[in-house]
């Protein structure tokens, strides 16, 4: 079934894995080998092809956290959930499954679907790399 301005979660969570994956500067062999994973598993991870399940976030995360890119368990699905809100946004169709597209055509709602995830992990890694603000000094009393 297609269905219009339709961009699976699948694909979702597979680009932001690719993007802070490509932010290690890590191959899907090095990143796999991490894990002990095959590296076609995380290929068809990155492409959508496979749905991620709990198991493949958890190991996902523990590396991310190790290399400082996300601060704990849950931040994979932070990013997704602020895609999937900016996809809303911008008049896309998030859902839960497969869609079919046309045979070896890349859709306007991919291209669409990879400028967000590349602003949002942009916008998340800045400011998990931001200096914190230090706390404002407490106003003196003043002296008579």
């Amino acid at each position: 079934m297609t269905i219009p301005n339709a961009v699976d979660l699948s694909s979702i969570i597979g680009r932001i894995v690719a993007a802070l994956r490509q932010e290690q500067g890590a191959s899907q062999a090095t990143l796999a080998g991490r894990m002990s994973w095959d590296r076609s598993l995380l290929s068809r991870i990155e492409a959508g092809r496979n749905t991620a399940n709990i198991d493949n976030l958890f190991e996902l995360e523990e590396v991310f956290m190790a290399d400082g890119l996300i601060e704990g368990h849950g931040d994979l699905l932070a990013l997704c959930s602020r895609v999937v809100h900016e996809a809303k946004r911008r008049g896309l169709r998030p859902v839960v499954g497969r869609t079919e597209k046309p045979e070896g055509e890349e859709s306007v709602e991919t291209a669409t679907l990879d400028r967000i995830v590349a602003r949002i992990v942009d916008d998340w890694l800045v400011a998990l790399r931001a200096e914190p603000e230090p706390e404002p000094e407490p106003p003196r009393k003043r002296r008579r």
